[in-house]
């Protein structure tokens, strides 16, 4: 059996050859492979923020009447929702005639509607009906002179229908002196009643 010895000619064309082919199936994979797409930049988180208000109010009749405010103001809109006893609906509806004006408002039974609009789009509403209010403003539509006025507008409406505005509407002392007042005059109306009770057992 004979044996076959490469001499170092041989081997160093064998090692350029297999240096080549390592290198030609590399190149042809990673043409295959393609370039890698970068990873797409995930987008910020959008701030929220919202406050809830729930409120329950004497009225002038002596019974508890509840009244609940909702404000929730975003990156994106600003949203108001309230509801409250109708009784109020007078006093709201001229604090919001005298801040939005008649321009944009229509009137259909008791509700009350106000709105804007730009480019076609509405950008602000502002309903009013018996014992509801709710307003909503698109807050990438419209400007920060519009956001501010709606935002301070919100702040007193819930002011006003929590009892706690001294603009509009009686304070929580004035109410307490009323009522303590009412109470002091039924006591009266009791005292006369059992004083004359007691007269006419006398006579009796």
């Amino acid at each position: 059996m004979k044996t076959f010895k490469l001499n170092n000619s041989q081997m160093s064309m064998r090692s350029i050859f297999i240096t080549v082919l390592v290198i030609t199936f590399g190149l042809l994979n990673l043409n295959a492979q393609g370039t890698p797409e970068p990873p797409a930049t995930p987008e910020p988180p959008k701030t929220t923020s919202g406050t809830s208000y729930s409120i329950s109010v004497d009225n002038d009749n002596d019974y508890k009447s509840n009244s609940s405010v909702s404000i929730k103001n975003t990156n994106d809109y600003y949203k108001f929702r309230a509801s409250f006893d109708a009784s109020k609906n007078g006093k709201l509806e001229e604090f919001l005639r005298n801040n939005l004006g008649e321009d944009n408002l229509k009137i259909s039974g008791s509700s009350y509607v106000w709105t804007t609009s730009a480019n076609g789009d509405e950008i602000f509403e502002c309903k009013l009906t018996m014992g509801h209010l709710r307003i909503y403003l698109d807050r990438n539509a419209s400007n920060s002179k519009l956001y501010n006025k709606i935002k301070d507008l919100g702040e007193t409406l819930k002011a006003e229908i929590s009892g706690k505005s001294s603009r509009y509407g009686q304070t929580n002392v004035t109410r307490e002196l009323e009522k303590a007042e009412r109470e002091l005059a039924r006591a009266k109306r009791e005292l006369k009643r059992v004083e004359r009770e007691a007269k006419r057992a006398m006579r009796n």
